[in-house]
């Protein structure tokens, strides 16, 4: 029978909050646990891929083969919305989609296929839009051209406008003849009294 602390609501919620706190706090400890939390940090859906990802030995970019695979991974565009490349949404957005497409990279490429030929067939099977940088022809020169004319025409832009304040500035400008004697003389006069107003008392 409990004594009548416990029958208190809010003795009971104590020690009920406490339960649970030291449950929580032995819960990795058990077999299997830990690892399942582990996978499971970006949520239920992704723990699968991750683990996928993560026991993945073929995945290391070394070698010639490797390498090519990492240029194609980041030359494609994931489509799982993310808009990252292949090899980097398989590691920060963990979709279903990137390790499919490194692992038929990498079997393409085991298989002696160009790199050209395989970014050649994912264009075909998922448009243009899935390559990071699109091809410069047709309408897409406008994106390669557009900047670097911006930029020329703002410099020519402000090339004018600094030549013509400058011609504008010299029209405003009064020209001074020469000095004569007497200014001369009065000029010397006015900055040596200014220069002993100035000068100090000690």
């Amino acid at each position: 029978m409990l004594d009548d602390s416990t029958e208190d609501p809010m003795t009971r919620s104590r020690i009920g909050i406490g339960a649970l706190t030291a449950l929580l706090a032995l819960l990795p400890a058990l077999p299997g646990v830990a690892p399942a939390l582990a996978a499971d940090e970006t949520g239920g859906a992704h723990a699968a891929m991750y683990a996928a990802v993560q026991q993945s030995v073929d995945h290391v970019h070394v070698g010639d083969l490797g390498e090519k695979a990492l240029v194609l991974e980041q030359a494609l565009k994931c489509n799982c919305g993310c808009g990252l490349d292949v090899h980097s949404c398989q590691f920060q957005m963990q979709c279903d989609t990137s390790p499919s497409w490194s692992e038929r990279i990498r079997t393409q490429l085991a298989q002696g296929m160009d790199p050209e030929v395989i970014q050649a067939g994912f264009v075909a099977d998922f448009g243009p839009t899935v390559l990071m940088a699109p091809p410069a022809q047709g309408f897409n020169l406008v994106g390669y051209l557009l900047p670097g004319m911006a930029i020329l025409m703002a410099g020519v832009l402000v090339g004018l406008l600094a030549r013509g304040n400058g011609q504008r500035n010299d029209e405003r400008l009064a020209t001074v003849g020469e000095v004569s004697d007497e200014d001369a003389r009065r000029l010397r006069e006015e900055l040596a009294l200014m220069e002993e107003a100035e000068s100090p008392d000690w």
